[in-house]
């Protein structure tokens, strides 16, 4: 689950990488997966023309963008002598939904590495890449404020019947002074975990948040993705209508709202 600010309010950030050559993110041979993307159809020209538009509406400014099929390099770009942006992203990030190519504008605009992280973790779940080795950093479930386990083991009692399988803890505080958005919660499917931002393990966060934040990605787990032409849709109309019927999603939402700036700043 993510929020942010208005991506329109910083169309001078991209500008800030007016000196670099080039920037990339790299990946070693062990991440590169032999199998990956033969199961997935051809990516057309009208989801990259989506894409570019999106993106460039993200960063603020004009640019120009070719869709790769490189893994080794997810994406890489430089300015131009013209002044435009030139961008260089795999195609198959064509098929992620927004908070995922927000998170490759924000990338591109302060090199943050959350923003790093969610997109390998994308690239993960669509098979550009293998799967990483050892377990996936977390917390205890225990916090300073907040129990997790209690808000698990109430949601899956009264919304799911108990169908819910998994795990739950708090993700790991990684400190910088500025971010647009911020991920309060997010399932994994391959480790079964549930994982809730340390932001949120404070006194001052009402319950009523909590649950709804963990409620948010159980019913990730219990939905799942659905497959719409050639894109992959974790917030279907069915989880949307499912998400807006627990009792504590308009009170949680305007809560996050009012509180966003104290999260960012966290």
């Amino acid at each position: 689950m993510s929020v942010g600010k208005d991506p329109h309010a910083a169309p001078a950030g991209a500008d800030a990488q007016a000196g670099a050559r080039q920037l990339s993110l790299p990946l070693s041979d062990n991440d590169l997966c032999e199998e990956a993307l033969v199961d997935l159809p051809p990516v057309s020209a009208a989801q990259i023309d989506h894409m570019h538009r999106l993106l460039a509406n993200r960063l603020g400014e004009p640019l120009d963008l070719v869709g790769t099929n490189n893994r080794r390099t997810l994406l890489s770009w430089k300015r131009a002598a013209n002044g435009f942006l030139q961008l260089r992203i795999n195609k198959q990030f064509s098929r992620a939904e927004e908070p995922t190519l927000q998170a490759v504008a924000e990338y591109i605009l302060t090199g943050d590495s959350h923003s790093a992280g969610a997109i390998t973790d994308f690239a993960r779940e669509l098979g550009i890449l293998g799967r990483p080795s050892g377990k996936p950093r977390y917390g205890a479930p225990l916090g300073l404020a907040h129990d997790l386990r209690t808000y698990l083991d109430e949601q899956n009692r009264e919304q799911f019947d108990g169908q819910f399988k998994g795990r739950i803890g708090w993700s790991r505080r990684n400190r910088r002074s500025y971010r647009k958005t911020i991920r309060l919660g997010s399932w994994s499917p391959r480790n079964r975990l549930v994982r809730i931002h340390p932001a949120l393990d404070d006194k001052e966060v009402p319950d009523y948040v909590l649950r709804f934040i963990v409620f948010h990605e159980m019913l990730h787990a219990i939905v799942g993705a659905n497959a719409q032409g050639t894109r992959t849709v974790y917030h279907t109309r069915d989880f949307r209508r499912r998400e807006q019927e627990h009792p504590d999603h308009d009170r949680a939402e305007k809560w996050i709202a009012d509180n966003l700036e104290a999260l960012l700043n966290w």
